[in-house]
């Protein structure tokens, strides 16, 4: 029986001190290798030192290509994505997941597809809901998933969203002992004879592929998904909805990857700022119209003027009316 050897943990808002409370838990002989991903963007980030100074393991970012050995934790460098293929620690720099990069889910996405039932997923605190995606993947596989308690983390978006998928749901300060059990205990065989095991590892596998390849979706996943109605807000592309999934996934054809609160975040930003650039057409044709009036006023045209008059009214209520809607937001 193969053993748990491989700890995939994300995390965002409040996850600096998650995590370093995590690493003080975990004992120096731990027989797994630790890969985590906190969102961080482009930024600098001393997280590795951090975690080190806080438990007795080593902690280090990790380096394109390089083997993973127990007993160290990798962490994702800035602007980079981690994952797990053959063996080795790979860095991308392909496009976002959930407006994030790193992302947590293309690492859990590569922990269900290259290791199975031998990973160990953890989402800790963090908004919106990437990673939900990742640790369904990993259930679907076989792996062991762990959340932290909704009403124990600093933000508590991500654990909730991933909590469908958790076989365990517990404190920050219970995670340890739990991921201390997990590793010394056997995991489940490889089931090839459960066709919803095999069905579910074979599409996960299919869409990692496809996303290493940088394929658009309609070549390489086009059993996967199916053409949706939105665009992606960050390219503008058509959005695939993901299926035979319980979390509402979608992509576009560039690469870009959305969760259902991800997207509908998103789509938030984009319409406000449509609004907030509406508003300012609506203020500039009003002042213009204004200018014009006068203009006409001036010269004498009354049929000009009032029309000008009218056009600047027309555009103030309807500005107005933007800047009231702008305001509940």
């Amino acid at each position: 029986m193969a053993q748990r050897d491989f700890i995939v943990i994300g995390t965002s808002s409040g996850g600096v001190d998650a995590l370093r409370l995590l690493a003080s838990q975990l004992p120096v002989d731990i027989p797994a290798s630790i890969a985590v991903v906190l969102h961080i963007g482009a930024h600098g980030s001393m997280l590795p030192a951090l975690l080190s100074y806080a438990g007795p393991l080593p902690a280090k970012h990790a380096e394109d290509g390089e083997r993973y050995a127990p007993g160290t934790i990798y962490v994702a460098p800035p602007d980079r994505h981690l994952v797990v293929e053959d063996g080795q620690l790979r860095l991308l720099h392909s496009a976002k997941e959930n407006f994030a990069r790193p992302a947590i889910d293309p690492l859990f996405r590569s922990a269900a597809a290259q290791i199975g039932p031998r990973a160990i997923g953890v989402i800790l605190t963090g908004l919106l809901d990437d990673g939900a995606a990742g640790l369904e993947a990993i259930q679907a596989c076989g792996g062991a998933t762990l959340v932290q308690d909704p009403a124990d983390a600093f933000a508590s978006d991500m654990p909730r969203h991933a909590s469908p998928f958790a076989d365990y749901v517990l404190p920050l300060d219970k995670m340890g002992q739990c991921l201390v059990s997990l590793t010394r205990a056997n995991a489940s065989g490889p089931e090839t004879n459960d066709p919803a095991r095999r069905e579910a590892t074979d599409r996960i596998v299919l869409e990692q592929s496809a996303w290493l390849a940088g394929a658009p979706p309609f070549d390489a996943i086009r059993g996967l998904a199916t053409p949706s109605t939105f665009t992606c807000p960050e390219c503008n592309g058509t959005l695939w909805r993901i299926a035979a999934s319980r979390v509402m996934r979608y992509r576009c054809h560039t690469g870009h990857a959305y969760s259902a609160a991800s997207l509908h975040d998103g789509l938030m930003v984009d319409a406000e700022d449509s609004l907030r650039n509406a508003l300012r057409a609506l203020r500039e044709r009003e002042m213009f119209s204004s200018e014009l009036r006068d203009h006409f006023e001036k010269t004498g045209d009354t049929t000009a003027q009032q029309r000008e008059e009218d056009n600047a009214r027309r555009a103030r209520r309807a500005a107005e009316l933007l800047q009231s809607l702008l305001m509940e937001k």
